[in-house]
């Protein structure tokens, strides 16, 4: 087996033969290494004596690098990685070596202004389409970055999240991904549309929507070599983002002052076992067993271990904590729609016919007549690269 490399808790993994092993990002440790030294040289404002004369205190590392981790890659023919990283605000795009990764990085990009979300490349032009928004805004575009020149080009705007944008092998200028839009109302009520599979010609403008449907999500498109089409889909939720009004203005002190107290209750009773409010007898949160996880998956509250249990009382062999109604779809040219796996979370397609896909718990490879191999055990593994 070839090269495969995986994005799982917010760290890039390499896996080649039986053997995993975590990939250094130079962008990322250095960059945390840059804020580590920043913070030795102020260190006695938040220690000692400086901390109480300043009134500061010190914080955790933890929350300080909460922002810093790669969130995509990308692998070229000659055994070189470019990945995308967020620095913060910012973000970094980098091609590293995998066949000596102790080699120096190449800077393609450095940007404090946006952030990148999702990449895929094209070797005949060697650019890069990206998936971008500003700092913290909710909208998401996408835009072309070639390697040779480092000049952005966005080719596409408007109210909507464009997300995860993969180039047609046989056609260099198709573009597909998924988008779904904003709806506003008078009240500043935000409304989060179904997600669609969109197909954009570089070359002419024209877009066209190639699947949609009001009740599901349609997400993560690919084209094989042979230019058949696959995505995932499950339902579609509606999220929905409330406006201001006199009484939410008048409100908002306690409502404040009541998530602060639920979110630490919630917290000290997943890592103590204990709850802030007082009970009496037999402690709930003891009683409750861990199975009952909840989890948030790409905008999405999930029950891990009941989908578990219905993956496992479905038969599957290496069941996973995603909804079985997470499906990972392959669509005809007669517009069919065909399940080819449940409780998929992401997947990637090889070149030789195969594919590979997650389910929460385990990356799997899966052949042309549905044979399965677990290849590694990981939690959460939302993106594969091969």
């Amino acid at each position: 087996m070839s090269s495969l490399l995986y994005l799982s808790n917010q760290a890039l993994h390499q896996l080649q033969g039986q053997k995993t092993q975590s990939i250094d990002c130079q962008a990322v440790s250095q960059y945390k290494k840059n804020l580590q030294e920043i913070k030795q040289r102020k260190q006695w404002k938040t220690t000692g004596t400086g901390a109480q004369f300043m009134g500061m205190s010190q914080y955790d590392d933890a929350d300080e690098f909460a922002n810093i981790f790669p969130v995509d890659a990308v692998l070229t023919d000659d055994q070189q990685m470019i990945y995308a990283a967020r620095l913060q605000d910012g973000c970094a795009i980098y091609i590293k070596s995998l066949l000596d990764p102790q080699q120096a990085e190449a800077l393609v990009l450095r940007n404090n202004e946006f952030v990148v979300h999702h990449l895929d490349y094209e070797a005949q032009n060697k650019r890069l389409i990206l998936s971008a928004s500003k700092g913290y805004a909710y909208e998401r575009h996408l835009c072309v970055l070639g390697l040779d020149s480092s000049r952005l080009q966005y080719i596409t705007e408007g109210d909507c999240q464009d997300e995860h944008p993969c180039f047609d092998p046989q056609q260099p200028d198709i573009v597909y991904y998924d988008s779904c839009g904003f709806a506003y109302d008078q009240q500043g009520n935000v409304s989060v549309g179904p997600k669609e599979i969109c197909r954009l010609n570089l070359k002419t403008g024209e877009l066209e929507t190639m699947i949609s449907d009001p009740r599901y999500d349609f997400y993560k498109p690919q084209i094989d070599a042979t230019g058949q089409l696959y995505f995932l889909k499950r339902p579609y939720k509606n999220q929905s983002y409330s406006g201001s009004s006199l009484k939410d203005i008048l409100y908002a002190p306690f409502k404040i002052i009541r998530a602060v107290i639920g979110w630490l209750d919630f917290f000290t009773q997943r890592y103590t076992g204990e709850s802030l409010k007082s009970t009496s007898g037999a402690n709930p949160a003891k009683a409750r067993q861990k199975s009952e996880e909840e989890l948030f998956v790409e905008g999405n509250l999930i029950k891990a271990q009941k989908a578990l249990q219905q993956n496992q009382s479905a038969g599957e062999k290496f069941a996973g904590v995603i909804p079985r109604n997470w499906e990972l779809i392959q669509y005809s040219a007669a517009g069919e729609q065909k399940v080819l796996k449940r409780g998929v979370l992401g997947y990637a397609l090889n070149t030789e016919g195969s594919l590979y896909y997650s389910n929460g718990k385990y990356l799997i490879a899966m052949t042309a007549d549905q044979t399965e191999q677990m290849l590694v055990e990981a939690r959460l593994i939302n993106k594969i690269m091969c």
